[in-house]
């Protein structure tokens, strides 16, 4: 069955939130990155994972019941589909703050 019609805007308006408010969830990868590896490659996992944790606690919030099958398989696949517009926010204020 998938998300209902709500269920997406919710995520929708989560990962605008996100991409708008880039700077203060890379202020914590910044001060988090582990020494080996890259700023972008970390901050990009820090944020999707936030994104994706949100969205779940809110979902078993609202519905009372984890996601079954279906509605994970959307939720990874939007996350997946909107993978450009997180990278591209994050790397626009990285670039910013060098």
């Amino acid at each position: 069955m998938g998300l209902t019609n709500q269920d997406r805007k919710q995520l929708d308006l989560l990962i605008k939130a996100t991409t708008r408010g880039i700077s203060i969830p890379l202020d914590l990868a910044c001060r988090m990155v582990p020494g080996q590896g890259s700023i972008e490659d970390f901050s990009y996992g820090l944020v999707s994972g936030m994104i994706i944790g949100n969205f779940l606690a809110m979902f078993a919030s609202k519905n009372g019941r984890e996601m079954d099958k279906d509605e994970m398989a959307d939720l990874f696949s939007t996350i997946m589909a909107r993978m450009p517009e997180i990278r591209k926010a994050i790397m626009k204020e990285l670039e910013s703050n060098r």
